[in-house]
């Protein structure tokens, strides 16, 4: 499964913009993607330090729940979506 998670944090512009850009690059996306939206609150903290997450927002493609891809930050929607062309082929 084919899987974007956003992390974000609370009052974060560039959260909103990442969030719309991946919302845009996922509705031209020609194969199933899943986006899930979270605040790095609700990550256990394991996660955050084993993967290296310090600043927002994160942008984790996965599949089938292992991460293929990491972003920081924001990007146009054209990244976004030739990142998901890259990772995820199915």
């Amino acid at each position: 499964m084919n899987k974007i998670l956003i992390l974000t944090t609370e009052g974060c512009e560039a959260c909103n913009i990442a969030k719309t850009n991946v919302e845009s690059a996922v509705t031209d996306f020609n194969k199933k993607v899943f986006i899930e939206i979270k605040d790095w609150h609700d990550i256990k903290l394991e996660f955050i330090r084993k993967e290296h997450i310090s600043d927002f927002p994160t942008v984790l493609y996965m599949i089938n729940e292992k991460i293929v891809h990491k972003s920081t930050g924001t990007y146009p929607s054209a990244v976004y979506y030739r990142w998901m062309d890259m990772y995820f082929k199915k």
